[in-house]
């Protein structure tokens, strides 16, 4: 009596394991896809970067319009990808930024005296800010802690920080500068950029001025949006005004 069961095939099956192939695309397939698709490139623009454009020869020194057209469209296609991930780069930046300075801010609100939030501007917001120094500066004149000196306070005559700042701007940028040794002192070798913000405190107070200084030359520059740092300057202004006439 004979088996009706086909002999196993050892040739292409190997202890319980199957071989599995590729299907094959044919030319043919491609083309009646991209016919019955023809949104297909144009939902999916990255896929014309891995195009090879045909070369025709046209004779007479005609240029090959379709190579062209192509090379454009990929040259189109990789600049609109450098904007777009510049645009992610400054936003994830931005975002960096925004996060310190709330962070900061709310390090200015928890200081319980005048001496800690002088502390906290001077030690702990170049950490924060992840930049080289920072300083504090008040005009001469009342008002001003006869420790001011102590807490790190430079003391300048009056009329001193208006020459510093641009007219009418409460945030000055400088960009590829050498750190001024009047405002940064010993750290002033390691300023390379600053941001100087103007600090307003009201009738019979002397104004004031707080400077940032990076390392980088472009740590800080004019061409920077100063929002953020305008915020930041309003609530140290404010804080500071608080302590500097209630004592709290």
């Amino acid at each position: 009596m004979t088996s009706s069961t086909p002999p196993a095939d050892n040739s292409t099956k190997k202890s319980g394991t199957k071989a599995v192939s590729s299907p094959i695309i044919s030319p043919d397939s491609v083309a009646a896809f991209l016919e019955q698709n023809p949104t297909f490139v144009n939902d999916r623009p990255e896929l014309l970067a891995s195009l090879i454009p045909p070369e025709q020869d046209h004779g007479g020194g005609i240029v090959d319009m379709q190579k062209f057209m192509l090379e454009r469209l990929q040259a189109e296609l990789s600049r609109y990808q450098t904007r777009e991930q510049n645009l992610l780069d400054a936003a994830e930046a931005n975002g960096d930024v925004q996060a310190r300075v709330i962070k900061a801010v709310k390090a200015l609100l928890d200081a319980n005296s005048f001496e800690a939030l002088i502390k906290v501007v001077l030690k702990k917001l170049p950490k924060m800010f992840e930049i080289s120094a920072a300083a504090l500066c008040l005009e001469a004149g009342n008002h001003i802690p006869e420790e001011g000196a102590d807490f790190g306070i430079i003391v300048v005559e009056p009329g001193t920080l208006e020459s510093l700042m641009d007219q009418g701007r409460a945030v000055a940028l400088r960009s590829d500068i050498e750190g001024d040794k009047a405002i940064f002192g010993s750290r002033a070798s390691k300023v390379r950029s600053a941001a100087l913000l103007r600090l307003n405190f009201g009738p019979n107070i002397p104004n004031g001025l707080l400077a940032l200084g990076a390392k980088a030359p472009t740590g800080f520059d004019p061409r920077q949006g100063t929002e953020l740092l305008s915020f930041f300057s309003y609530v140290l202004q404010r804080t500071i005004q608080r302590w500097l006439t209630h004592g709290k």
